[in-house]
């Protein structure tokens, strides 16, 4: 069976990496800092399933739907701390993701949903 590739997007590398290391037995794992790395592989097909690491914002919420528009399959799972200023631009990147975990989150849960977000996609 051909393993599935995940793509992990963070600002924090040390997080990029802990994910890395956490995935990479089941999975082909691509982590960056660039969310241009990110469009790149969702756009050419090279993502079964993106992680976000970060704050819903105006381009977040942009990049997300340029990667529906390219790969409207691929989910995407978004992970942040939550606080107030976050509210509003959750609502909607809502429509985009597939699921949203805040921070501090539990690897097991995460990786828990995976094989279901993969099958559906």
């Amino acid at each position: 069976m051909k393993m599935k590739n995940i793509v992990i997007y963070s600002p924090d590398f040390s997080l990029c990496y802990s994910l890395l290391m956490y995935l990479q037995t089941q999975y082909k794992v691509v982590a960056t800092t660039d969310m241009d790395v990110v469009s790149s592989l969702v756009c050419n097909g090279s993502a079964d399933l993106v992680i976000m690491d970060t704050e819903p914002d105006s381009d977040v919420l942009s990049k997300c739907e340029q990667f529906k528009k390219c790969k409207s399959e691929v989910p995407l799972i978004l992970t942040y701390v939550f606080n107030n200023r976050v509210k509003e631009p959750e609502g909607k990147i809502k429509k985009f993701v597939n699921e949203i975990f805040y921070k501090p989150f539990d690897l097991n849960e995460i990786s828990s949903k995976i094989p279901a977000l993969l099958t559906s996609s």
